[in-house]
């Protein structure tokens, strides 16, 4: 059995917020890249983005630290079809510069969000990270709905193994996978994958995760993405030591240095007591996400949103909202950028007492296409008053542009592309404002 460590991904991204700086990492990174991991996982450019605006970090400069650190373990992070950064859709160039400059800051192992059918947009991603050499992990974005039939999950597969994928991750960002369904799956991918690697990346939210980690084990997987145990757990991912437990005692073998990795979860334990921060810890059965999808860091924004407006005791009207939402919406999977949409428009539902009296122009541009096609209906009634909404009248006439990178350099002559892409990264700078008024501009005109 084989782990690719999120502890430093994961981890804090699902239990602190982002709220760990590459500071704290960097005491142990030589000690994480001793322990055998197959791979580390690192922030994604959402993640990156919190920490340059919480804790003023620049990325780039971060990872080329890590990379002198850890030389031996690959660093993966992951990589989003509709965006280098943001929640809409943005310039296909600016993920493609993404992608090079990580790699040249030493990046190589890159896994890209399967959400909703933007294959069109994920070829050009592919092919970017092969040109220069890099891994390409397809993510197989779990999800629980009746029009995710096996059929779906098989066709899904397909397109990856065609387009070139060098592993494929399957992610429960919900823990709704049960071990049945870990069985159903698996024969899928025996069947589709053509022999290639398969990961397992499950979240914890349900409480299910390490059994159906078992279950996996019991059916083939050899690849699990956990945490080391401070972070762990709730609404993190299984922890490495239980995993590790599990697999041994069923007949499995695990190179990894469990000295090393103990000295690992007591380092960030201590951090935790230092700093205040929560440890995870196990989750009893809750069958209520199988219903609304909302994943734990979603609902936390949401009980926060509903506590500014002194209605917190309405959370659960939310999230059966929720569901209803992903309803009518096709049933997205519960991942960025959908999971943000169907808590949003839960919210905007149940406090404003009218269903989609008010809706965002995420969800106007999700119900146009723009974000690829649902794998299910969008319910006729509601697509109708979405777009009669005076947001859809931006929108209705728009169409995905090119918009090459030396049409945006233009725009900032004298910065260097990571600084490009660092000033970028905040969707309030005027250089973004700049960029997004272009991209809309060309959309319109080029109908």
């Amino acid at each position: 059995m084989f782990i690719v460590d999120q502890t430093i991904r994961d981890g804090p991204q699902s239990l602190w917020g982002h709220a760990v700086s590459w500071e704290v990492i960097f005491p142990v990174a030589e000690l994480m890249d001793k322990i055998g991991f197959k791979a580390i996982g690192i922030p994604g450019p959402r993640g990156a983005l919190i920490r340059a605006r919480l804790l003023k970090e620049n990325p780039f400069e971060k990872f080329s630290l890590l990379m002198e650190k850890i030389r031996n373990t690959p660093l993966r992070t992951s990589v989003s079809p509709w965006d280098f950064a943001g929640f809409n859709v943005g310039p296909l160039s600016l993920i493609e510069l993404w992608i090079k400059r990580l790699m040249a800051h030493g990046i190589k192992s890159f896994w890209i969000c399967e959400y909703q059918n933007m294959q069109h947009r994920e070829k050009h991603i592919y092919k970017t990270i092969k040109e220069g050499g890099g891994e390409v992990v397809g993510g197989l974005m779990y999800t629980k709905s009746p029009v995710h039939t096996e059929e779906v999950w098989a066709r899904k597969i397909r397109i990856m193994v065609e387009m070139g994928v060098d592993v494929i991750q399957v992610e429960d960002t919900v823990g709704v996978m049960t071990p049945d369904d870990v069985r159903k799956l698996v024969k899928i991918l025996e069947r589709e994958a053509k022999g290639i690697p398969v990961e397992f990346h499950f979240h914890c939210c349900t409480g299910i995760a390490p059994l159906s980690y078992v279950e996996g084990l019991n059916n083939n997987i050899s690849i699990f993405h956990t945490c080391a145990q401070p972070l762990a757990n709730s609404w993190s991912l299984p922890s490495t030591e239980q995993t590790i437990k599990n697999a041994k005692f069923l007949g499995f073998s695990v190179s990894i240095d469990e000295k090393a990795l103990k000295q690992i979860s007591e380092y960030f334990q201590k951090i935790a007591i230092e700093r205040g921060l929560p440890t995870g810890t196990p989750v009893e059965c809750d069958i209520t996400p199988w219903w609304h999808h909302i994943p734990g860091g979603m609902r936390g924004t949401l009980k926060n949103q509903l506590a500014e407006l002194k209605q917190e005791h309405r959370l659960e009207e939310v999230l059966e909202e929720a569901g209803r939402v992903r309803k009518d919406l096709g049933y997205p999977v519960g991942a960025t950028p959908f999971s943000q949409m169907i808590g949003a428009q839960a919210f905007f539902n149940v406090v404003t007492g009218e269903r989609y009296k008010v809706v965002s122009d995420e969800v106007v541009r999700y119900v146009l296409g723009h974000y690829g096609e649902p794998d299910g209906p969008i319910d006729p009634e509601v697509r109708e008053k979405i777009l009669k909404s005076p947001k859809a009248q931006k929108w209705i006439n728009w169409k995905e542009p090119e918009l090459s990178l030396e049409e945006i350099k233009e725009l900032a002559p004298n910065l260097s592309e990571d600084d490009l892409l660092m000033e970028l990264m905040e969707p309030t700078s005027e250089l973004r404002r700049k960029v997004d008024e272009m991209y809309y501009k060309k959309g319109v005109e080029g109908r």
